[in-house]
């Protein structure tokens, strides 16, 4: 698979998984959408039913009452406990007012008009007009405790409150519904975050392994061409030293130039080699100094302070390849820093079962972004240079199952860490 087709494949599998958690996640919210007002339908329907049948128990009571007073009404919601009548009252038909009640309310007033049919919550109001009956009683102003159905006409309204048993029901079978489908949606967009990340850090893996399978490769040919390149270019180099002793100018400045080429060659050859290298380590115990030691070979001491007042006793590392890394860090740093300006800092500080070896300059620091770019093999900002100095020595921590970082300090110029294990332990 191309490079452009991996990233588009990576892309679709991250985005996609995403865009179909949440279309999934929308599906089933319309669903419960729909099931709340198909619930809220059947709720009516039943509810209606219920109130009906109420509305025709409490006009029977009223019509078997000798007077209508608090008290009946009181019983009635008494008898009708079951049913969970909770109001009952009569209302005028002209000017609207309460003849007699019994029980709350809890719907605001409204129009009182025969039929009406208003919810809130669990609670249910019912209007009804009191039909006529067969037979009457005393004229009006006979003696009695309260009003009664004395005529047929006027006849009061009757308003009832009640809840409806199938609400509660009704409305705990929506609630775990939505309580399923909310676990479904969050279920679904956590395996679609997890996909596509798990699909991100996949790319990233391929990548990094079809990297490292090129940097195989190439650190193969390198050590190949290191190798038969190292007995041609020896000898090279010291037929050009024996033309340099024995030439005259001008023919032995270009002789010179030969020799410092060839040089060159060899050094380059060198790093080529130390970044290919992948032998066993040669772990001793050593002592701190002795790594500082031989990693300030060649370098300009007076340019460097090192610092080993909270250094271990002894390092528990290959002396060679750990004095290769800080070599590397110190020649970075020096070449960072400008002249004239303070001199590189070189800590060694024991934290703990780790060893922080710290490499501080004070020049530019690194390029904002570029903390993880810096150790990628060939990737230099300077003019000459092959770029492998950090790689080399990333992989040298890698060996010893430690790590290394970089980072601009706080107070400007770059810092770099070398963490490395008190006691290494083989795998």
């Amino acid at each position: 698979m191309s490079e452009r087709r991996h990233r588009q494949w990576s892309w679709w599998a991250g985005k996609g998984a995403l865009a179909m958690g949440a279309l999934a996640a929308f599906a089933l919210a319309v669903t419960v959408l729909y099931a709340q007002h198909a619930l809220n339908d059947a709720t009516d329907v039943v509810a209606r039913g219920d109130g009906d049948t109420l509305v025709s128990a409490v006009i029977a009571d009223l019509w078997e009452a000798e007077s209508l007073t608090p008290e009946t009404l009181a019983s009635m919601l008494e008898k009708h406990q079951a049913r969970r009548l909770r109001y009952v009252g009569l209302v005028d038909r002209h000017d609207r007012h309460v003849i007699v009640e019994a029980g709350t309310s809890t719907i605001e007033k409204s129009s009182y008009m025969p039929g009406e049919d208003v919810r809130r919550g669990e609670r249910v109001r019912l209007v009804s007009l009191i039909p006529f009956r067969a037979e009457t009683r005393a004229a009006p102003g006979a003696p009695g405790d309260g009003p009664s159905l004395l005529q047929p006409i006027p006849r009061p309204y009757l308003v009832v409150e009640f809840e409806p048993p199938v609400i509660e029901r009704l409305e705990g079978v929506f609630l775990r519904i939505a309580v399923v489908a909310a676990i479904a949606a969050l279920v679904l967009i956590a395996f679609a975050v997890a996909w596509s990340r798990a699909a991100g850090r996949l790319s990233a893996v391929q990548q990094q392994v079809e990297g490292e399978r090129r940097l195989v490769a190439l650190g193969r040919a390198s050590s190949v061409i290191a190798h038969e390149l190292r007995n041609p270019l020896a000898a090279l180099k010291g037929h050009a030293q024996l033309l340099v002793e024995d030439l005259a100018e001008p023919s032995r400045s270009k002789a010179t130039r030969v020799v410092d080429g060839a040089e060159r060659l060899e050094r380059l050859m060198s790093v080529l080699l130390d970044f290919v290298r992948d032998g066993p380590l040669d772990v001793r115990r050593v002592t701190p100094a002795l790594v500082v030691e031989r990693a300030l070979v060649d370098l300009p001491k007076d340019r460097i302070r090192v610092d080993l007042s909270r250094a271990p006793e002894t390092l528990h590392v290959d002396a060679e390849r750990t004095s290769l890394a800080l070599r590397n860090l110190l020649q970075n740093a020096v070449q960072a820093t400008l002249d004239g300006a303070d001199p590189v800092e070189v800590r060694v500080d024991a934290n703990g079962r780790e060893v922080v070896i710290e490499v501080r300059d004070h020049g530019p620091g690194l390029v904002p972004g570029a903390e993880a770019q810096i150790f990628d093999p060939f990737m230099t900002t300077k003019t000459r240079g092959t770029g492998l100095g950090l790689s080399i020595a990333r992989r040298i921590a890698e060996q010893h199952h430690g790590r290394l970082t970089g980072e601009t300090h706080g107070e400007g110029g770059a810092v770099f860490r070398l963490v490395l294990p008190l006691e290494y332990e083989p795998e």
